[in-house]
């Protein structure tokens, strides 16, 4: 097992799913939705299978919040979470509602009570606008922090096995007959990804066993079940077709290298690259959509859409490197003293 824990592949991987979401939004479907008039479809092609960043994100996430359980209270393990998601999440939310109060938007601003029912991460129970559009990967990721925080409060990680597959089941269930309940409350749809991330990682600590090679498989089938259902809708929904073949091999591709890394296989090193990629990739998720559209909105006129489009990216990744330095970085400093002061520290940080 590597130092503190930290697998420097997954870091590569967060930027590699946060590239691809930027891409999708920003050169397939903005431009075709007219968030962002003016900017090139000509890679909407390739860009508009980005969507499956997310995809990705949740392989990760299962990953590495398995590891995060190991050996620590509840309380513990919700607030390291919490630590991690909070901060950057005011931070943005903040920015983007400034900004479009700012502007005068009418077609992303959102009413104090919405602005205040984002930052508590709950608006979506209360059917409440995303300040952010991209925020609602975030409902799913704290359903799965609360399904795990339960699961440790009853002694149950040793058995997560079983969890896993009692999940895949409800999961299962709902691919045959969609219920909102299952969709909603259990992340009934992303729970393939979730598992599948976790099982990658119990395989890296413990070795291959033929439960989990079923579990494996039965999480990929039913990845590519509802990746399949999922290219169909974005059909539907849109004036472009997405194809359920290449939806099918990304997710596939997916599978293959998180495999690649719970053998150890395929591994890397620290390095500029994955530094950045593992401290700035959720700052920019956060902030890439709307606060970038409004951006780009406000200078197109003035600067010309390419320079406002470069502009653009540079105000993402310098507000993004802000929210890291001023917001995140403090908060998790101040995290790590009270854990010093209270108790120990959580067996994996990453």
């Amino acid at each position: 097992m590597k130092s503190a824990l930290r697998f420097h592949e997954l870091d590569f991987l967060r930027g590699l799913a946060c590239i691809a979401v930027v891409v999708y939004h920003f050169l397939s479907r903005a431009p075709r939705s007219g968030e962002l008039p003016g900017v090139t479809t000509i890679f909407d092609t390739a860009a508009r299978y980005g969507y499956l960043g997310v995809h990705l994100f949740f392989l990760i996430s299962g990953f590495v919040i398995l590891m995060s359980a190991q050996g620590v209270t509840a309380r513990r393990f919700l607030t390291s979470r919490m630590v991690r998601l909070y901060p950057a999440l005011w931070a943005a939310a903040t920015v983007t509602a400034l900004t479009a109060w700012i502007v005068g938007s009418t077609r992303y601003a959102v009413p104090v009570p919405d602005y205040l029912a984002n930052l508590t991460m709950l608006n979506h129970w209360m059917d409440i606008k995303y300040v952010d559009g991209s925020y609602w990967s975030l409902s799913f990721e704290l359903h799965f922090y609360l399904l795990m925080a339960l699961a440790i409060s009853f002694g149950m990680i040793k058995n997560i096995q079983w969890l896993f597959l009692g999940w895949l089941m409800i999961s299962a269930a709902n691919l045959i007959r969609p219920m909102y309940p299952l969709q909603f409350w259990l992340a009934a749809q992303w729970a393939p990804l979730f598992v599948a991330g976790g099982v990658f990682y119990l395989i890296r600590t413990q070795g291959v066993s033929r439960r989990l090679l079923f579990t494996l498989a039965f999480s990929l089938v039913l990845a590519i079940s509802y990746g399949i259902r999922e290219a169909n809708l974005l059909t539907a929904r849109n004036a472009v077709a997405f194809s359920p073949i290449v939806a099918v091999g990304i997710i596939l591709v997916f599978f293959a290298v998180f495999a690649a890394i719970s053998r150890g296989v395929w591994s890397m090193k620290g390095s500029t690259w994955t530094y950045f990629a593992g401290i700035l990739t959720y700052p920019v998720y956060l902030l890439h959509q709307h606060f970038g559209f409004m951006l780009y909105d406000l200078l197109r006129g003035i600067l010309g859409g390419v320079v406002a489009f470069l502009f653009m990216c540079g105000a993402i990744f310098f507000v993004a490197c802000a929210v890291r330095g001023y917001v995140e970085r403090p908060c998790n400093q101040l995290f790590r003293r009270l854990k010093t002061r209270f108790g120990p520290a959580p067996a994996a940080t990453i």
